[in-house]
């Protein structure tokens, strides 16, 4: 049998832990910096402009999530025979149970919209309830908002979609997945005029062109560009499944990220004020090269011929975030703004530098470490991602994720 299919690319499941690790940090920094509405945005500080970076790290799980979803579906196919009606159906519950935590984690759990011209964050319910006392209830703003989870559960859909279309025609190749990202990138030139446009719209209640128009370009993770995150992960596993060289991933990820970088050092600086103009697409330029060779370093580090050894602790708990992070991602807005209220009850208040709110985003990552040492040893019962491969078994094999949570 396929040695790829006998044990996991345990460099992208670490990667992803470190990830979700690293967000659950920046998350709370950002939003407990008492600091943040007498921002300057037009000469922020380098810290700030380092996190403003690091929080638009979407990308990376998109291309994660394409690899995964590619690699997965070439195994059902050449290796377990799956018919292609088959995968649709697992690759479709995959997709719309994401798109289902998404809304309701967003709606519910997840973290704020900053409002700088108001001073104020459009909070989720729950977390505007525990930090203010006040019921947000729904609002169309975070109904619309297109966050990472939105983006994967699209992605799992669409790519899935082209990769069965495309397998369907006898034309799953390499270069033709490269295209396809290559043109989609492209494409995305055309969010910069259709988001003004999308604007206008919403302003005007127009909801039928909003609801054509959201998903493609709205804020913050929408398909333009992200599906071609997606396609460009997918063209990796693809390089990864075949065992064929990585040297023209190599050198895609340095070019274009030198192009990303020469574009964004010569366009005016509209980053912290999340313009959706020309300095946005060089930086989904450079977060693309950037991701790449991030994933080719993952992989050369974790995935080598020779037998591995067990990994060691250190290892082990960032790949406890890569196996039951979305469920620490999901309920960290909540358990944060919890500490945070006994925290002011204890120091009324309590105001937090960029050096404390960093911490306290440390502490709250650390908790969730602790708290997934436990829950691995009750093999993830009650994680999303428990209900994630329950829900998926239905509609046929288990993924190798779902193995691994019921593996004692």
């Amino acid at each position: 049998m396929n040695e790829l299919t006998d044990k996991p690319w345990q460099g992208l499941d670490f990667l992803r832990g470190l990830g979700i690790f690293c967000l659950l940090i920046l998350h709370t920094a950002f939003y407990y910096f008492s600091g943040l509405w007498d921002l300057d945005l037009a000469n922020p500080p380098v810290i700030i402009t380092i996190i403003g970076f690091l929080l638009m790290f979407a990308g990376l799980f998109a291309i994660i999530s394409g690899a995964a979803h590619g690699i997965s579906i070439h195994r059902l196919y050449r290796i377990h025979g799956w018919s292609f009606k088959r995968i649709a159906h697992k690759k479709l519950s995959s997709g719309l149970f994401i798109l289902l935590i998404a809304y309701i984690y967003f709606i519910f759990t997840g973290p704020g919209l900053s409002e700088f011209a108001n001073r104020r964050m459009n909070n989720s319910i729950l977390v505007e309830w525990i930090r203010n006392g006040n019921w947000a209830g729904f609002n169309v703003e975070r109904l619309l908002y297109v966050d990472s989870l939105v983006m994967i559960g699209c992605n799992i859909l669409l790519v899935s979609l082209i990769w069965l279309g495309l397998m369907k025609i006898n034309q799953l190749k390499a270069p033709v997945l490269l295209g396809l990202a290559g043109m989609v990138l492209l494409l995305s030139l055309v969010r910069l005029p259709l988001y003004p446009l999308y604007l206008q719209q919403v302003s005007q209640k127009n909801w039928f062109q909003v609801l054509l128009l959201n998903w493609l370009v709205n804020k913050n993770n929408p398909i333009l560009p992200f599906l071609a995150f997606g396609l460009l992960g997918s063209w990796l596993g693809l390089l990864l499944e075949a065992k064929k060289s990585r040297r023209p991933a190599l050198l895609l990820g340095v070019s274009l990220l030198l192009l990303g970088v020469v574009s964004y050092i010569f366009l005016p600086d509209t980053m912290l004020q999340r313009e959706i103009d020309l300095k946005w697409y060089s930086i989904m330029i450079t977060q693309m090269g950037l991701f790449i060779l991030i994933i080719l370093v993952a992989i050369a580090a974790f995935d080598r011929k020779s037998p591995q050894k067990a990994p060691n602790a250190f290892i082990r708990f960032f790949l406890r975030f890569g196996t039951a992070g979305l469920t620490a991602f999901f309920w960290e807005s909540v358990v944060a703004a919890i500490a945070w209220r006994g925290m002011t009850a204890l120091a009324p208040g309590l105001q937090l530098g960029i050096g404390s709110a960093l911490s306290f985003g440390l502490g709250s990552a650390l908790f969730w470490g602790i708290i997934l040492i436990f829950w691995e040893k009750k093999h993830y019962i009650g994680t999303i991602e428990y209900l994630y491969t329950q829900t998926v078994r239905h509609w046929g094999e288990m993924s190798s994720k779902a193995q691994k949570l019921r593996q004692p």
